[in-house]
């Protein structure tokens, strides 16, 4: 499935994530098809997290990279063909997780966010999460999602 640019935009991510800033963890979409799709977070030495978290040495908290991964996630399932994310009939809710983290994340650094789609039942979903920074694995793992209509 091919995308034009506008729609792998920061505007586009604005248009389908109802979060924003200080808690939007997803810049744009890199590349993205039915199953898979890569996006991109900048960490910036102002973000509000460093105020508070480890202040003298700035690391991203663990609870951001785990939201960027969702909101990827949140993302991809926008592109599914039988999904209703994008139209608001559908609310991805997170329901479990399962990360690890292997090397700190700072200021400066590019997340490159990917998810695949491991399992799609009725109304749950269950995807792989890879974050990198410089092709350097840093978190990984599984989340699991609920799909809540709006009954």
């Amino acid at each position: 499935m091919k995308h034009n640019m506008d729609m792998l935009s920061h505007e586009y991510v604005l248009d389908i994530l109802p979060q924003r800033y200080p808690f939007l963890m997803v810049d744009r979409i890199n590349e993205v098809d039915t199953s898979k799709i890569v996006c991109i977070k900048n960490i910036s030495g102002n973000e509000p997290c460093f105020q508070g978290h480890f202040p003298n040495k700035k690391i991203f908290p663990g609870v951001y990279i785990t939201e960027a991964m969702a909101q990827s996630a949140i993302l991809l399932f926008s592109f599914m063909k039988d999904s209703s994310v994008d139209n608001g009939n559908t609310l991805p809710l997170l329901y479990h997780t399962n990360i690890k983290f292997k090397k700190v994340i700072t200021p400066g650094d590019q997340m490159v966010i990917s998810i695949n789609v491991v399992k799609r039942i009725s109304n749950a979903a269950i995807v792989e999460a890879v974050v990198k920074v410089n092709d350097k694995k840093c978190a990984y793992g599984e989340l699991t999602f609920t799909l809540m209509g709006d009954e």
